[in-house]
């Protein structure tokens, strides 16, 4: 039992996990603002902002990345450890341009 409290790669890992999720709670703050910042842009617009669009994907990704390693699903450490996630939404090329 002693040896699991000298552990150094438990203790890291520990330590990674109150770090990431500390990001966890910042990155909730910007998905609120892109909540926002889309809303404004739907109504006055009348539809989404399609660069908001693949970011709020990437950041629904990386908050998967995140919630994976902290409950221990994965040894992966998320960005900026490994890159951060890509959108791979495709925007249809007639919304955009109206």
């Amino acid at each position: 039992m002693s040896q699991n409290y000298e552990n150094k790669n438990a203790w890291m890992r520990v330590l990674f996990v109150v770090l990431f999720w500390i990001v966890f709670y910042v990155t909730q703050l910007v998905i609120a603002a892109v909540v926002v910042a889309q809303c404004a842009f739907t109504i006055f617009s009348g539809k989404p902002n399609h660069n908001l669009l693949k970011f709020g994907d990437m950041l629904a990704k990386y908050i998967q990345d995140i919630l994976r390693y902290v409950t221990f699903n994965t040894d992966e450490r998320p960005f900026p450890f490994n890159e951060f996630p890509k959108s791979d939404l495709v925007i249809d090329q007639a919304d955009a341009q109206s």
